[in-house]
Formats: structure tokens, C-alpha cells, sequence
């Protein structure tokens, strides 16, 4: 059916006797109910298209609605998303003012309109104030653990998150294109990978960036392990949300939920994988399928069942013991592809691009 109304009609009336008139009273009162599925939008609703699942668009006008009938994330929806890989977004899908159609920087001189260079008076531009020119940043990590913040490779400040692991922190900035990383220490003093995210600053506004998730730690006793052996890998996270832990080519071969201090540890059974080097790694799950946010990835560490070897640092590209300008131009020669054949992997922390966040982690392993 259409919109659910219910109706309920209450009939009151006296029951004349033989010295009475009868007198019959009627009282009425409206239900409706609100029904995601119904292909009406109700109250409350953003949307109602049933079978639509809420994944991300590219376009405003491609939005998908989920299933709670609200419209799921979307380049144009003002929310930078870098889980989806936007660069910006400026809240529509309009080429030539910096942002793009489909929520990539463009560069500077590419806006709109000609070059009208001002009044013919030369009096040096507007004196309209246009307010101050800030980032705020909004996100969650380790509780309780102070938070680190680089503004194009420039630490801004830090701030300590709470007991939930919420924290928010705001710093000026110049207008333009700003790459901003955050990091921070678990309570073991295990350090997270450096979280980046570029971007577009406007002049005179409030850039925010929502919705970040600090990737959590990972750690191993021993990375040399005898086949059928169990090993402890723990870290720290998000509080009360899912880790995934994934081997290799990003299969999942265990998941567990962290405690309210954002602690996890699990057993794993190494019968489950071949005698070989594997690489592991684990992310942070928010939300229910098919609305969930993931995180980035964690550092990623090796692991030798059954086969010699010893532990190198990820960003050691070509195995030598160093992470130098070799390294850094093996990274260079994979940029912006998945890494290819380089053994081991150019895409450092294994999201399926070589980009600033692999250039990050090879520059805070640096040796020279």
C-alpha cells in the first residue's frame, strides 16, 4: 500500500431506556506511520528507493539511498571523504573553481572567469574582510593519547583525544592546496602510520575534514614462526569498533572488536596460510553492511613461517638494510600505480596506490 494511515474510530453512546433519549457521541484520533520502502519520502526521510544500498557516487544527481532512507555519501555533499579518494569537495560537481566535477584538486589558474584585474583606480583590491582562513579537523583514534598534526610536512600542534578516542583540533592556514597528516603514539608508544589527506583551503572559510579514522597499530612478539605455531598479534584502535586483520592481497583471515581503552589482541593460527613470507595488517571497521566507514591501513608487518629470513622495514624497497634515495626512487618510478611487480610492494601501506602516504611512511623510516 501507499502511506500507512491508521484510523481509529472510538463510538460512545448512551443506551436510552424507555424514559431517556438516546444520544450518540463519536470520537476520532489519526496514526501514520512513517515507512522507509514505501517509494515515499516521509517525515524524516532524505530519500525512499528500495533495493539502492547507499554506496558512494561520484555526481550529486547519481546519489544512492540506503536503507535507512537516508542518502549515502557523495562528491557534492561538502564532506571531504578520503576514503573515496576525493581531494576536495565543495559541495557541487563544477569544473574550473579548484575543485573538481568528480571532487579532484585542479590547479591554480584553472577557475573560471576572465582576468578582469580589478577597478581602473589601482586602489589594490577590496578591503572586505574575508574572516580567517582555518582547517578544522574532527576524527577518532587512540583514547586518551595525544594527537599530532603536519601541515605540509610542518607540525600545526597536537591535541589529546578523550577516554572515546574523539578529538578535534583547528589550526590556520594559507588558501590553496595543503596536505594535512595526523599520528599519534598508542599507550604502548607504538606509532601509527602517518595519516595524509590533500586537499583545497578557501580563502576567508572554515575547511573541515570529518569522519577521520587514525589507522590502528599493529604488533608481533616474533616475526620468525615455526608452521602450526599460534601467535598473539595485538595493537590498539578506535574503542568498541571491529579490526579486521589481513594477510597478503587484503583477505581477511580474522576480526575482532577492541575494548573501551581501544586494546586488541587475537590468536592466530598460522596452520591457515602456507609456509612462506606474508605480510599482515589491520584496519578499523565502523557501522553495519552495507553502511560501514573503514580506515586506512595499518603498518604492515612481515611475517616468516617457515621460511628464513629477516624482518625489513617496509620501505626498505630494495632490501639492503637502508632506507635511502634508492628506496625513494623505486617509489618515484611506481608513483600513482599499485605498485606492479616491485618486491617488496612500492604501495607501502597496501591501499592499491602509491602515493604521499607510502612517500610518509618511507620518510619517517629514513636512514640515509
Amino acid at each position: 500500500m501507499n502511506k500507512l494511515g491508521l484510523f481509529l474510530i472510538f463510538l460512545f453512546s448512551a443506551v436510552p431506556s424507555f424514559t431517556q433519549a438516546a444520544t450518540i457521541g463519536y470520537a476520532s484520533t489519526t496514526l501514520t506511520l512513517s515507512i522507509c520502502g514505501n517509494m515515499l519520502v516521509d517525515d524524516g526521510e532524505e530519500c525512499d528507493v528500495p533495493g539502492e544500498t547507499g554506496v558512494y557516487s561520484q555526481t550529486i544527481i547519481g546519489r544512492q539511498c540506503s536503507a535507512q532512507c537516508l542518502f549515502g555519501p557523495y562528491c557534492g555533499d561538502g564532506i571531504l571523504q578520503t576514503i573515496h579518494t576525493e581531494e576536495c569537495d565543495d559541495g557541487n560537481n563544477d569544473n574550473g573553481d579548484f575543485c573538481s566535477a568528480t571532487c579532484k584538486i585542479e590547479p591554480a589558474g584553472s577557475g573560471g572567469g576572465g582576468s578582469s584585474g580589478g577597478g581602473s583606480s589601482g586602489s589594490g583590491g577590496s578591503t572586505v574582510d574575508l574572516g580567517d582562513t582555518i582547517i578544522n579537523i574532527i576524527g577518532r583514534g587512540y583514547p586518551s593519547q595525544t594527537i599530532n598534526f603536519l601541515l605540509d610536512t610542518v607540525s600545526v600542534g597536537s591535541v589529546r583525544s578523550d577516554s572515546s578516542g574523539d578529538f578535534e583540533f583547528a589550526t590556520d592556514a594559507s588558501p590553496g592546496t595543503a596536505t594535512l597528516g595526523i599520528w599519534a603514539n598508542d599507550s604502548d608508544s607504538n606509532r601509527s602510520i602517518t595519516l595524509n589527506s590533500t586537499f583545497d583551503v578557501t580563502q576567508g572559510a572554515v575547511t573541515n575534514l570529518n569522519g577521520i579514522l587514525l589507522p590502528p597499530t599493529l604488533t608481533v612478539l616474533s616475526q620468525n614462526i615455526n608452521p602450526g605455531d599460534q601467535i598473539t598479534i595485538s595493537g590498539e584502535g578506535v574503542p568498541n569498533t571491529t579490526l579486521e586483520l589481513h594477510i597478503d592481497d587484503s583477505v581477511i583471515i580474522e576480526e575482532t572488536t577492541t575494548d573501551e581503552e581501544g586494546k586488541w589482541s587475537l590468536i592466530f593460527d598460522t596452520s591457515k596460510v602456507t609456509v612462506a613470507e606474508h605480510i599482515i595488517r589491520a584496519r578499523t571497521v565502523i557501522g553495519s553492511p552495507p553502511l560501514t566507514t573503514e580506515s586506512t591501513f595499518s603498518t604492515s608487518v612481515q611475517l616468516f613461517i617457515g621460511v628464513e629470513g629477516q624482518a625489513s622495514l617496509s620501505s626498505d624497497l630494495n632490501r639492503d638494510g637502508f632506507v635511502n634515495l634508492i628506496d625513494f626512487s623505486i617509489l618515484i618510478f611506481w608513483w600513482q600505480t599499485d605498485g606492479g611487480t616491485s618486491d617488496p610492494p612500492a604501495d607501502i601501506n597496501l591501499n592499491g596506490r602509491v602515493s604521499l602516504e607510502d612517500f610518509s611512511i618511507l620518510l619517517f623510516n629514513w636512514t640515509g
